[in-house]
């Protein structure tokens, strides 16, 4: 856990390099306002890219906290899910320097998919491995309701790709709506406090 919170703290701090600043700026009201519109599109791609990996972050706590142990092959995969979780940033420069290309969208998107597909993957193990878990078995309800929690990234990404190549503008600001589908999961989160409770 602490390596995962290292890796990921590295990951969305350097995300802030991916907004390009011009050194001839001049900034009287007009030129900052001038300003401000150029770096725009930068902003909203670090700020899409920013709370995605805080949301995934959030996610991986929740995940792990159901588990004690664990064994070598989930420890590849949460590895893997570092890794899709590194080429973050770098997907998001590429997104800042080429605004206007559905492709870069693409690839943007393809990050995010296969990050939480990858999160998925380390869950989807642990949860069959009961000697992992805290308490066993872990509740249903909790399995279904994470299980859709870490999807949405995956899911919402696809979506944002698709309308790219209608509107670019569009595609790249359906990104911020992400974390906003993190906010309702209640089974999960009251579950979390009380990990020892198997009760309906």
């Amino acid at each position: 856990m602490a390596f995962s919170d290292g890796v990921i703290a590295i990951a969305i701090t350097i995300l802030v390099l991916g907004i390009d600043i011009l050194e001839n700026n001049s900034f009287s009201d007009r030129s900052l306002f001038a300003f401000l519109g150029r770096i725009r599109h930068d902003v909203a791609v670090y700020a899409a890219s920013f709370w995605v990996i805080g949301a995934f972050w959030v996610q991986h706590h929740a995940v792990f906290n159901y588990f004690r142990y664990c064994n070598r092959w989930l420890l590849w995969r949460n590895t893997l899910f570092l890794f899709s979780t590194t080429l973050i940033p770098f997907l998001a420069k590429l997104k800042s320097i080429y605004k206007q290309e559905p492709q870069v969208v693409l690839l943007f998107g393809l990050g995010f998919v296969l990050t939480g597909l990858s999160l998925l993957a380390v869950w989807r193990y642990a949860i069959a491995k009961l000697e992992f878990h805290k308490t066993s078995p872990i509740d249903p309800a909790v399995i279904r309701s994470m299980t859709r929690r870490i999807l949405l990234t995956p899911v919402i990404s696809a979506a944002a790709i698709g309308l790219s190549f209608i509107n670019v503008d569009l595609g790249t600001y359906a990104f911020l709506a992400l974390p906003l589908f993190y906010l309702s999961h209640r089974t999960v989160d009251n579950r979390i406090k009380k990990p020892e409770d198997t009760s309906a």
